[in-house]
């Protein structure tokens, strides 16, 4: 068994969940975590904010894997359309299954944050006058 962000894999497992892990944040702007009351053995998931951090309007959980007893199983998020419901961690698949992962990084609006458009001639209105009292005089 190996650890992989506090999760134990199988061997084999454990390095093909670490490539996807890795490709997908070279992506940027997500977070990898996991969480250990998931049954059976955990389970590790990728989003674009760790869980806690403020604001959560920023998104959500697009990756989700478990560990199994004989491989490790990619559960997709319940508002992505695209693939199937698991999916096997595999070698021969593992770039098909990166898509399908960055497709739902779309569907569940995970993207990173674009900063709006700055402009150049920003104005500041100030107004000055008499205080109001809470009955409007």
């Amino acid at each position: 068994m190996q650890n992989v962000y506090g999760i134990e894999f199988e061997a084999g497992k454990a390095e093909l969940v670490k490539e996807l892990v890795r490709e997908l944040l070279k992506d940027g702007d997500c977070a990898v975590y996991a969480v250990r009351n998931m049954q059976p053995r955990g389970e590790l998931r990728m989003a674009t904010t760790p869980p806690g951090q403020t604001p959560r309007k920023a998104g959500g959980v697009f990756f989700r894997v478990r560990t199994g007893t004989q491989e490790a199983i990619i559960v997709r998020p319940m508002n992505a359309k695209a693939g199937q419901k698991f999916i096997k961690v595999d070698r021969i698949t593992q770039a098909e299954t990166l898509e399908i992962i960055r497709a739902w990084r779309r569907q569940t609006g995970s993207l990173p944050i674009k900063p709006g458009p700055v402009r150049a001639h920003q104005q500041i209105a100030i107004t000055a006058g008499k205080k109001k009292n809470h009955h409007g005089q």
